[in-house]
């Protein structure tokens, strides 16, 4: 593998991975797993579910690299790939999930502050556990798309199969509604 460095594209890692670069699939994982992770622990709820997903996620990739077609974004396929995993596994709870308690805390408190701070850092983190757990879920999922796994609008839009407006009003709406129920901060 010639470009070896940070600087490779996804897609040129992609059509490694065709050719039967290991190298190139690693490259493509310790990149992407993080943020798919953050993003399905927080659509699921379910820590070891996730793994699980995120595996399978990463195992499609692998097995369907074929299918892959650089005219859309690696990104945008994978998070396609691992959406569609966790509504399936929604469908088959049918119910609805509840956030475990701690999945956002850690996005919310910094590990140096004081005491106070902290205490100050997990109730702000309860507070916005309950409030993204009451979000329907079609906001809860653009927000999480967004906020924790970073896409853009387009991504989004091409992630969820919606318009970038559709994307950008369904993200305002969370928006308000999170600012609704979680008050004066």
């Amino acid at each position: 593998m010639a470009k070896r460095d940070s600087s490779a594209s996804d897609e040129w890692l992609m059509a490694q991975v065709r050719d039967g670069s290991v190298a190139a699939f690693q490259a493509l994982y310790e990149r992407h797993h993080r943020a798919l992770f953050n993003f399905l622990v927080r659509l699921l709820a379910d820590r070891p579910r996730a793994e699980d997903l995120l595996q399978e996620a990463f195992l499609r990739v692998f097995l369907h690299r074929e299918t892959y077609r650089p005219t859309a974004a690696f990104r945008t396929w994978l998070f396609t790939i691992a959406r569609n995993l966790a509504l399936d596994e929604l469908r088959q709870r049918r119910a609805s999930p509840e956030l475990k308690r701690g999945e956002i805390l850690g996005t919310v408190t910094d590990p140096g502050a004081t005491p106070l701070q902290q205490a100050e850092g997990e109730e702000l983190g309860e507070r916005l556990q309950t409030a993204v757990q009451s979000l329907p879920l079609s906001q809860r999922e653009v927000l999480l798309l967004s906020r924790f796994a970073g896409l853009s609008h387009e991504e989004i839009a091409r992630v969820t199969g919606a318009s970038a407006a559709a994307v950008r009003v369904t993200l305002h709406r969370a928006l308000n509604r999170l600012r609704d129920l979680l008050g004066p901060v």
